[in-house]
C-alpha cells in the first residue's frame, strides 16, 4: 500500500524514450534488482556489461553516436521521482524481414501491479508499428502468469517452448568417452546439408517467425575471418561437428568455449528420423570436445519439441534452469515472412 500511495502521489511519473548515455547505469541497476535470481541461475552477465559500458566514457559516446548500434539499445523507461523504475528494450533482429525483439521488460518490485509494464509495452508496440515492423518477438518465463496475460492481451502468440539447461562444473562426468559413431568437422560445402537438416528439424511455427534461409548456413570468407579473430582475441573455440548417414547430414553439434563468457555452450540439431537413437552419444561427444578446456559450467537451450534431447541432457547431469515461452506479434501478416 505504501508503494501504491507513493506512486499515485508522484507528479513527475512519466514515460520517455531510453537514452543510452544517461540511463544505462540506472538500467543495469534495475535489471539486477528485477532479475537477480535469473541472472545468477543462467550466468547472464548483461547487467555487468551494461555497467562497464556506462562507465567507459568515450566508448559509450561512440556507441550512442552510431545509429545502427544505438538501434540495438533503444526502448522506453518509466521514471518516478527522477529514478528509472521501469524499462522495455527494443532491438532490430533482421532489417530485411523487419523483425524486432522486445527484451528487459522490468519494473522495480516496489512499483509493480500499477500498470507500468502495460504502458511500457504499449509504447514499445506502437513505436515498432510506426517503424514499419512486420513482427515482434519476445521470451517470457512459462510460470510468469502476469506477464503471460499482458502479452496475450496485446496480441502475442506462442510459437515455441524452450528449456534453458545448465551442467554445473561439479556435475561433469568423470569419464567422457568418445561417441560410438564417427562425427566429423563441419566443412564449408556442408551448407546445403545443414540447411536441409534444419528445415526438417526446426518446428514449422519457429520457421514461420524466423525463416531459414540458405545464406544462414553458408560460410563466407568474412565469416571465416570473424571466427579466426574470435579464436585469437576472445579465446573462442570448441567444435562444429556433423553426423552423416547415407550421405545425408542427420545431426549437427556445436560445442563452444569462450574465455570471456561465464559458461560454455552446447547446441544440437537432430533429424526427426534419427531422434531417440543418437542424443546420448551427441551430448557425450559435446562434453568431450569441451573437457580439455578450463572447467566451467555448460549451457544449452533445447526446444520442448525435441524431448529426446532433453532426456539425454538431463541424464548427462544437466538441470533445467528455466522454461521459456517464445511469443510473436504480427503487425503485418501480409507478405510475411519476407525472404
Amino acid at each position: 500500500m505504501i508503494a501504491q500511495a507513493t506512486l499515485q502521489s508522484r507528479t513527475d511519473d512519466h514515460l520517455r524514450p531510453f537514452d543510452v548515455r544517461r540511463d544505462l547505469l540506472q538500467l543495469a541497476e534495475l535489471i539486477e534488482l528485477a532479475f537477480q535470481e535469473e541472472l545468477d541461475q543462467t550466468g547472464n552477465s548483461i547487467a555487468r556489461e551494461m555497467r562497464e559500458l556506462a562507465q567507459s566514457g568515450p566508448p559509450l559516446w561512440l556507441f550512442a553516436a552510431n545509429p545502427r548500434l544505438a538501434m540495438q539499445m533503444s526502448g522506453y523507461v518509466w521514471v518516478s521521482d527522477g529514478r528509472i523504475v521501469g524499462n522495455v528494450s527494443l532491438g532490430l533482429e533482421s532489417e530485411q524481414r523487419r523483425l524486432w525483439t522486445i527484451s528487459n521488460v522490468a519494473v522495480h518490485p516496489g512499483f509493480r501491479a500499477h500498470g507500468i509494464a502495460q504502458r511500457l509495452m504499449q509504447a514499445a508496440v506502437e513505436e515498432l508499428r510506426s517503424r514499419g515492423a512486420h513482427c515482434i518477438v519476445l521470451e517470457v518465463r512459462s510460470d510468469n502468469a502476469p506477464a503471460q496475460s499482458l502479452y496475450r492481451a496485446l496480441g502475442f502468440e506462442l510459437y515455441d517452448n524452450v528449456e534453458e539447461l545448465r551442467l554445473p562444473v561439479h556435475a561433469w562426468p568423470d569419464n567422457v568417452h568418445p561417441p560410438a559413431f564417427p562425427l566429423r568437422q563441419r566443412r564449408p560445402n556442408d551448407w546445403q546439408g545443414l540447411y536441409g537438416l534444419c528445415k526438417a528439424a526446426v518446428p514449422a511455427r519457429v520457421q514461420e517467425v524466423r525463416p531459414l534461409l540458405p545464406y544462414h548456413f553458408q560460410v563466407s570468407l568474412e565469416r571465416r575471418l570473424q571466427a579466426w579473430l574470435e579464436r585469437a582475441v576472445a579465446g573462442r573455440g570448441g567444435a562444429d561437428l556433423v553426423l552423416e548417414d547415407g550421405g545425408q547430414i542427420v545431426a549437427w553439434l556445436q560445442a563452444t568455449g569462450r574465455v570471456t563468457a561465464g559458461s560454455y555452450r552446447l547446441d544440437v540439431t537432430v533429424h526427426p528420423r534419427r531422434r531417440g537413437t543418437i542424443e546420448p552419444e551427441l551430448v557425450t561427444a559435446g562434453l568431450q570436445q569441451l573437457s580439455h578446456r578450463t572447467p566451467r559450467s555448460v549451457a544449452s537451450t533445447i526446444s520442448t519439441s525435441h524431448p529426446e534431447a532433453l532426456q539425454a541432457w538431463h541424464a548427462a547431469g544437466f538441470y533445467t534452469v528455466r522454461k521459456l515461452d517464445q511469443m510473436a506479434l504480427y503487425l503485418h501478416r501480409e507478405g510475411w515472412p519476407a525472404s
